[in-house]
């Protein structure tokens, strides 16, 4: 298996333990590319469905630096031990072994982009399609809308663009999900949705092509409104 002791998530680097092939075709020697362990099985996703079934903050806290994320071609299987040694003593945590449908990580990407979406950070490029919005880190990312998607220009982007390219099954999830039917839940692309008042790709399909008709009626109309004038004046 590739070195990965650059690698952030702790689950993804247990030296002692066994990964499924899946799992190892996941991981590179360079750990940017990494895409899939980093954006959609990560221990900030797996906090959050932790929670969902009713784990209690202290008892996430404890867990996480103490599980294992195993991916493997259709399942993901999380295991955090039951019993922990710490300072020479062992201590009883909340601890589970099961395996979880990767359709439970992309619906938690989902509500993670979706939350976190803020469509009053968004500012009007230089087009009806265009949108520009400033990262944490100052930088100005371009959001732009075509007829089946929205795409950005920021790396969160890019990076779950990448990572859905590695996994298949994780993309037969995205598209089969209501919501999103194949659009990448960033955050940008969510504020989006927000901006136009939808809640479904569906629905920002229709919103896309009233948008447009929209823009093209008032251009035309610009466009033709002198010529008629003229002829008007030479009648």
């Amino acid at each position: 298996m590739p070195s990965t002791a650059r690698f952030v998530a702790i689950a993804h680097t247990r030296s002692n333990y066994t990964y499924s092939v899946f799992h190892q075709s996941l991981l590179h020697e360079n750990n940017s590319e990494d895409y899939a362990l980093k954006h959609l099985y990560s221990l900030e996703n797996t906090k959050v469905l932790l929670d969902k079934w009713g784990w209690t903050s202290e008892q996430i806290k404890v867990g996480i630096d103490n599980a294992t994320i195993d991916v493997y071609e259709k399942v993901v299987w999380l295991h955090i031990p039951a019993y922990i040694i710490k300072k020479g003593d062992r201590l009883k945590i909340c601890g589970i072994s099961r395996f979880i449908s990767k359709a439970d990580y992309v619906q938690v990407l989902i509500d993670r982009a979706w939350s976190k979406a803020d469509p009053y950070k968004l500012q009007l490029g230089n087009s009806w399609d265009e949108f520009v919005v400033m990262g944490n880190t100052g930088d100005f990312y371009e959001v732009n809308l075509t007829q089946h998607e929205v795409t950005c220009t920021c790396h969160a982007y890019s990076g779950l663009r990448l990572a859905f390219e590695q996994d298949v099954i994780a993309t037969k999830h995205l598209i089969s999900n209501p919501i999103t039917q194949g659009q990448l839940p960033d955050k940008h692309i969510f504020a989006i949705w927000k901006y136009l008042g939808v809640e479904t790709l569906q629905q920002y399909e229709y919103q896309f092509q009233e948008r447009r008709d929209r823009f093209l009626e008032d251009t035309t109309s610009w466009e033709w409104e002198p010529q008629e004038r003229n002829e008007e004046i030479a009648i």
